[in-house]
This record gives structure tokens, C-alpha cells and sequence, in this order.
């Protein structure tokens, strides 16, 4: 079970990373789909437990935190390990809108006019086209540019809530995988035989 939702956040971020948000979207609500599933059956074929839609909803949540801001967090980690700080020039902007939330969108180039060859995965907000914007940038453009010099990438924060996430999940897992205790009824017969 804690294995399943380690796959599906792994894949989920490898999918964010190389083929972008939609590929990522895809997955990560694949994965969770699948630990829901899991946990569902794990809590009902178990013996049982008085209070146990508590443990269940925490650890259904606690996937979603996972599978969500762990995508986000790996990113993240990712520039932070590999990403350098570079300037940028905004060459298009647009807007996107979604159940009445706007997304901006936009993509660059180098100040020396070399093209950056992925969109800015962050929000572009408050830029036109011709805009001079910090960025951190795979140097082998493997991952997509994020905005803001790399000091600001907040991968620690991100990475204590997905750990804690991650805690509430497998105690979620726990609690569901106590064996079911055999009945007097049960021993009884047991010792009879």
C-alpha cells in the first residue's frame, strides 16, 4: 500500500519534471484514485475499529497533500539542485481562465536572445512582453524555468509538509493493516478440533 503511493508520487514528479503540469495532473490523480481505492479496502476487509472513518479521511487527505504539493516540492528540490540564477526577457505572454481563476502564462528568452525552450512554470503575473524577470534555469533545459532567483525556492517548507504528509499516511496505512482478532466463538472452536 505505502508502496503504491510512493510509485504514483514518484511518477507523478518525473512527469511534472520532463512532460509538464498535464502529464503530472494525469498521473498524480491516477496514483490517488488508486491509494483511495486501496485504502477503502484495506479499511473494509480489516476488523472493526470503532472510529475508523477518522483514519480513513486523514489518510485520504494526506494522499492528496502528497500527490499534490510533493509534484510542486520535487520541482523544486530539482532546481535546487541543478537550476542556476539567470535573467530572462519575457517574449509572450497570455492568460488562461478556469472556474473563474486566471492563470498567466508566458515564455522566454535569454538576455542575449538565445530561446529558453520550455514555458515558465510559474506565474508570470505582473509581466508584459520585453520584461526583464529573474529565473532559475536548468542549464542542460531538461526542466522548466521557474521565476525568482533560486533562493527563494521554497523546498525545505515544501518538503517538511509532504514528509508530514507522508507520516499521517502510513499511520492512516497502520491503523488499517491491524490484523482482526479471532472471536471467543471462533477460538473455542478452534480448541475443541
Amino acid at each position: 500500500m505505502a508502496g503504491a503511493a510512493v510509485l504514483g508520487f514518484a511518477f507523478a514528479a518525473a512527469g511534472y519534471l520532463w512532460w509538464g503540469t498535464t502529464a503530472a495532473a494525469l498521473i498524480a490523480v491516477s496514483a490517488m484514485i488508486g491509494v483511495v481505492m486501496a485504502l477503502g479496502w484495506l479499511y473494509r476487509t480489516r476488523r472493526p475499529l470503532r472510529f475508523r472513518g477518522a483514519p480513513l479521511t486523514l489518510g485520504v487527505l494526506a494522499a492528496f497533500v502528497v500527490h499534490i504539493a510533493g509534484v510542486v516540492a520535487a520541482r523544486d528540490i530539482a532546481m535546487t539542485l541543478v537550476g542556476v540564477d539567470a535573467e530572462a526577457v519575457v517574449e509572450r505572454t497570455w492568460t488562461t481562465h478556469s472556474r473563474g481563476s486566471q492563470s498567466h502564462h508566458c515564455t522566454l528568452h535569454r538576455t542575449g536572445g538565445a530561446p529558453i525552450p520550455r514555458k515558465l512554470a510559474t506565474s508570470c503575473e505582473g509581466y508584459g512582453r520585453g520584461d526583464t524577470m529573474p529565473v532559475v534555469l536548468d542549464p542542460r533545459g531538461r526542466f522548466a524555468p521557474v521565476g525568482g532567483p533560486k533562493s527563494d525556492l521554497p523546498a525545505v517548507g515544501e518538503s517538511q509538509v509532504v514528509a508530514a504528509a507522508g507520516l499521517v499516511l502510513l499511520a492512516s496505512i497502520a491503523i488499517g493493516s491491524v490484523p482482526e482478532r479471532p472471536t471467543r466463538a471462533r477460538s473455542s472452536r478452534r480448541s475443541r478440533t
